[in-house]
């Protein structure tokens, strides 16, 4: 375990000093603590502001009413309401993420911890190659993912109508409601959830417990999404997201890396009725050997980005000591 860091300044990896300011660290108090409550918080707000956005755009939707009323099976009566209520559970995806979990996240940074928040959670530069080399991870991670995926539905025998449901928020079938999905699924996740997970779990928790920080934040990551099929897939991404951060000492690669991983995902949904994907969905059989090339891959990946995070540490580490 490493040593807690003093409230003062606190400097690791190459980064300039960050003022420990905050209310929080004057108090003396353990930043292990502060991750736990922060996040407690935050996942509250959270959960109760999204289920209130959520209820309200419900009232107002007298169409829902009428599905309710006219649709007796279960399932059915689900599809028809998530479709009808895809575009309000979109934009209150949208709104309660930044307003609920962006906002106080970054304001509980700066009343507990630092008034340098941007320094605090690593809003800090990082190489073209870093983002380069996060990107090429998790796309040659996805097949894995899904292949993963696919086992899980298979063995537990899912209905197809309920995954056909699941995915009703994530599939658009025009170019303007892809924007729209892209914005709710994969760019407002990618900028508000890793400002929460990484940018402040991670790193506060960093500070006592050292790279075990990766671990810890990316299963909490997979709990968080309460998807009992994703979780194992959903858990490993927190990981990778994790050890990003922790490596470059940068908020960024994992934020490209995250959006990247959902619009993927976003444009395989949206293509899944193209011919082309139909005839990779009837070879079927062809993609356990592209798991199991593109895997390996995606791990060299992950191995290039290390050495690439470690050099220009190192680097900036000398310009430092040259010019103080």
């Amino acid at each position: 375990m490493e040593p807690e860091e003093p409230a003062g300044t606190a400097a690791r990896g190459g980064q300039p000093e960050t003022t420990l300011d905050g209310t929080w660290e004057r108090g003396g108090r353990s930043s292990g603590s502060a991750a736990i409550a922060g996040l407690l918080g935050v996942g509250i707000l959270y959960f109760y502001g999204q289920s209130f956005f959520l209820s309200f755009a419900v009232l107002l939707s007298a169409a829902t009413r009428h599905v309710v009323a006219d649709s007796d099976a279960l399932l059915p009566k689900m599809a028809q309401m998530l479709e009808l209520m895809k575009y309000p559970v979109r934009a209150s995806l949208i709104l309660s993420q930044f307003l609920l979990m962006l906002l106080p996240t970054l304001w509980i940074v700066r009343r507990w911890h630092s008034s340098g928040v941007r320094a605090y959670v690593r809003f800090s530069p990082c190489s073209g190659a870093e983002i380069a080399l996060a990107c090429a991870a998790v796309l040659l991670f996805f097949p894995a993912n899904a292949f993963l995926s696919q086992i899980l539905v298979r063995e537990l025998n899912i209905p197809p109508m309920l995954l056909k449901a699941n995915e009703t928020l994530f599939r658009a079938d025009s170019a303007p409601e892809l924007l729209f999905v892209i914005a709710a699924v994969a760019l407002t996740p990618a900028i508000c959830e890793e400002t929460l997970f990484r940018g402040y779990v991670q790193r506060t928790l960093e500070r006592t417990i050292g790279a075990k920080s990766v671990i810890a934040t990316g299963v909490v990551f997979g709990l968080y999404h309460l998807q009992p099929l994703g979780l194992l897939n959903l858990s490993l991404l927190g990981l990778v997201f994790g050890y990003f951060f922790f490596a470059s000492r940068s908020l960024f690669p994992g934020m490209v890396a995250h959006f990247t991983n959902n619009l993927v995902a976003v444009l395989w949904l949206y293509a899944e009725e193209s011919p082309q994907a139909a005839s990779l969905t009837a070879r079927h059989h062809l993609f356990p050997a592209l798991v199991l090339v593109a895997t390996p891959l995606s791990a060299l990946a992950v191995y290039g980005f290390a050495m690439v995070s470690r050099r220009r540490i190192a680097g900036e580490e000398m310009s430092r000591a040259l010019t103080d």
